[in-house]
């Protein structure tokens, strides 16, 4: 099974792949995680993809798309989130065979909400909440003890210039992809559960358990 997760930051996209990764056994790619393990390796291409994402705008089509066919090269069962995220990176990846775009739809001031409270660990691995997943002890990771942070990007100025992007550049996939009858609207302003199961009854997931 292939499928794309296709919604502007905050609408829970990730939530989403864990779900099916857990139920379904598919690997999940995240174009987010691959930008930010290349900016991590400090590589010239890493910081040029730490102040493109830094300005709140998109990685060049070329980049992404090359990083992503190396990724998924010869594998046949995974989850695509935060790609593609515009018209050329679609087109170009028809020949993926997709089985389903999933399209998570979310409103401006809700995801400023979820991501502006949103915060990581120092060493990037545990997510937390200011308002819906506290850690136990203040401003500090439960898992491994290093401080809490807010990414730039995640600040409230850099959020909505994402979804500013998103909305010119990205949500017309919501138009190429229904005309290639792959879409599935999702209301991703519902719980996290409501909205695995709107997932579950847009998929036909039975031949894959």
């Amino acid at each position: 099974m292939k499928l794309i997760l296709l919604g502007a930051p905050g609408s829970g996209k990730g939530t989403v792949a864990e779900k099916l990764v857990r139920d379904f056994k598919l690997q999940h790619i995240s174009m987010g995680e691959l930008l930010r393990q290349e900016i991590k390796c400090q590589s010239a291409l890493g910081r040029q993809i730490k102040e493109t994402i830094e300005k709140g705008n998109l990685v060049p089509d070329h980049l992404a798309i090359e990083i992503v066919r190396v990724v998924i090269k010869d594998k046949n069962n995974y989850i695509l989130d935060g790609f593609p995220r515009t018209a050329h990176q679609a087109k170009d990846s028809l020949d993926l065979k997709i089985n389903k775009v999933l399209y998570l739809e979310i409103s401006a001031e809700e995801a400023v909400n979820r991501i502006s409270g949103r915060r990581v660990c120092e060493k990037g691995t545990h997510t937390y909440h200011i308002k819906y997943i506290s850690s136990k002890k203040k401003g500090i990771c439960d898992i491994d003890g290093t401080k809490l942070i807010q990414r730039k990007d995640d600040q409230e100025a850099a959020v909505r210039e994402r979804f500013k992007v998103y909305a010119e550049k990205t949500k017309p996939l919501v138009d190429f992809y229904k005309k290639e009858g792959l879409l599935a609207r999702i209301n991703a302003a519902k719980s996290p559960e409501e909205v695995y199961q709107e997932i579950k009854k847009a998929l036909d997931l039975s031949k894959y358990s």
